[in-house]
């Protein structure tokens, strides 16, 4: 099988240390950057991110690709919202299934063009312990697991690989030396503050921004509101749609091109 790998691009602090720190591992690496749509703004504002990536790396080393998954996140989150809304909060309700969603993305696209495996910026900095706020459960090791054995039953690796490598401050230091944009709110900052708006770089962005994420947050971003979150919860929340909708989704995809997803899971060997 190819030595390429995929990695679920936002162009921010973790993804594209990922990108950097792997590229001298792999012939190919491919950089895919999401659509889910509902309010996904910016798409493209990860671009010099990408390029810096292509001069450190080589032009045919690094490939990007704009993946559009708003079908599979209306499925995966939109539809059911409510209801997981009700039972688990807003977190496990938009924020989960859409990482899962991009799992599911990824999935297809190695299944498609014959890639052995797909990784992404989660890190254990991000994962909520009680004291932190602006974190998200799809960084808890329960939920990755969750993914990597459902990646598993497609002959597709999930590697966390760069879950405890390092800090995000090495990360960070590291980029800005390489010459990486950085959002305003990434960076290493003693005070955040909601009149940060007012500042003009608050909006000069490097990488997607999740606007309807944001508003469904809306207390916790400006109040510091914490919703309950638990790795239990996390795996809930999303397991059983992982095991219904998203293995049907797969089988549609590959029905619609004509193609049999067991042939080509078999064909991995």
């Amino acid at each position: 099988m190819k030595n390429e790998i995929i990695i679920q691009f936002s162009g921010g602090i973790d993804s594209l240390y990922a990108a950097h720190y792997l590229a001298p591992r792999y012939d190919r690496v491919h950089l895919l950057t999401f659509d889910k749509g509902y309010l996904h703004l910016f798409l493209k504002a990860n671009r010099p991110n990408v390029d810096l990536l292509k001069k450190l790396h080589g032009e045919d080393k690094i490939v990007h690709t704009l993946l559009d998954i708003k079908p599979l996140f209306k499925e995966m989150a939109v539809k059911s919202y409510g209801e997981t809304r009700d039972a688990f909060g807003n977190e496990i309700a938009w924020c989960v299934p859409c990482r899962a969603t991009m799992a599911l993305g990824s999935i297809l696209f190695a299944l498609e063009h014959d890639i052995p495996a797909f990784t992404d910026g989660a890190n254990w900095e991000q994962a909520p312990d009680g004291e932190k706020v602006l974190v998200t459960a799809d960084n808890y090791p329960e939920f990755l697991e969750v993914i990597k054995a459902f990646a598993a039953a497609y002959k597709v690796s999930y590697l966390p690989l760069i879950y405890e490598l390092n800090t995000r401050k090495e990360r960070r230091d590291e980029l800005l030396a390489l010459g990486a944009k950085i959002d305003f709110n990434s960076l290493d900052r003693p005070k955040k503050s909601v009149f940060d708006v007012f500042r003009k770089t608050f909006f000069k962005r490097s990488q997607p921004m999740c606007l309807s994420g944001y508003l469904i947050h809306l207390k916790r971003n400006l109040f510091n509101v914490k919703e309950e979150l638990t790795p239990e919860m996390t795996v809930r929340g999303i397991e059983p749609k992982l095991g219904t909708t998203a293995k049907r989704l797969v089988e549609d995809y590959f029905a619609a091109k004509g193609l049999n997803v067991a042939d080509l899971v078999r064909a991995r060997g």
